[in-house]
């Protein structure tokens, strides 16, 4: 009876001296990232300063962008942190850059987000009952974009009756504040309706935040390929339409960027040669 009365006396003891948990941000980290949108973890730090263990039975968060609510949810957890120590509490958010862009008329253009997210948890704490910690974490968060890719054109280095060697240009350009790099890129051009390159470069582009490069690639073309270009240029027209179509992979210096990511392209209009 003594060492029951003796437990019972040290469980009181334990509730009486139950202390509230307390809740830090830890980070944000990016889980995944494309063109479409952005999953993001936050981590928070749940420390326990009890000798006996606790859980958190429920988390519930709002999501603001440039101080604009713009995501809300609520999740039963049931997250366990041991007597004495720090657990890591993880709030997953999704993020659809159409629909954020068209909730937000403002971003368009923009190259990164300002974001705040506030979070609570909830514990039902033997001796205190149920509590609710807040806490808050804002950050910034960079909006990719697609690099461009545009046709710079064509210099002929020598014309003649049996055909034209000359070189094309394509001009890329990363709108991002990150680099990428693009690889396996295949292409087609077109020139007044004639295939005139369908080809695929070796070398991988790399750009680094906000550059542009152009690309020269030196062709021969045959009369036979050229057609009536041929003979248009040799009577001094200088106007074609052109068309380039293709395909490339991209990579990015950015957490949680999808390496598999392929990016198409496809841009026609007129050129006129100097």
């Amino acid at each position: 009876m003594v060492a029951v009365f003796a437990s019972g006396c040290a469980a009181l003891r334990d509730l009486a001296d139950t202390r509230r948990p307390t809740l830090e941000y830890n980070r944000m980290s990016i889980q995944s990232i494309d063109f479409n949108r952005a999953v993001l973890q936050f981590h928070f730090d749940v420390n326990n300063p009890n000798p006996v263990g606790l859980t958190a039975d429920r988390y519930s968060y709002e999501f603001f962008i440039n101080d604009n609510s713009f995501l809300s949810g609520t999740e039963d957890q049931n997250l366990r942190i041991s007597r004495e120590s720090v657990s890591t509490l993880s709030v997953p958010v999704t993020l659809n850059f159409s629909e954020m862009l068209n909730t937000f008329s403002s971003l368009v253009g923009s190259e990164v987000i300002a974001y705040r997210i506030n979070t609570e948890v909830q514990f039902d704490i033997p001796g205190l009952g149920v509590q609710r910690l807040p806490v808050n974490a804002a950050g910034e968060l960079p909006i990719p974009r697609i690099p461009r890719i545009e046709f710079g054109g064509f210099d002929v280095k020598n014309l003649s009756l049996a055909g034209a060697e000359m070189e094309v240009a394509f001009r890329v350009t990363n709108p991002n504040i990150f680099g990428i790099s693009m690889s396996n890129a295949a292409y087609t051009l077109q020139v007044n309706g004639r295939e005139w390159l369908d080809t695929r470069l070796v070398d991988a582009i790399r750009l680094g935040a906000s550059e542009s490069d152009t690309i020269r690639i030196p062709i021969r073309l045959n009369s036979a390929q050229m057609g009536s270009v041929l003979l248009e240029m040799l009577a001094g027209t200088t106007t074609f339409n052109y068309g380039l179509s293709g395909s490339a992979n991209l990579s990015a210096d950015i957490e949680g960027f999808d390496t598999g990511t392929t990016i198409p392209f496809n841009v026609s209009g007129r050129y006129t040669m100097d």
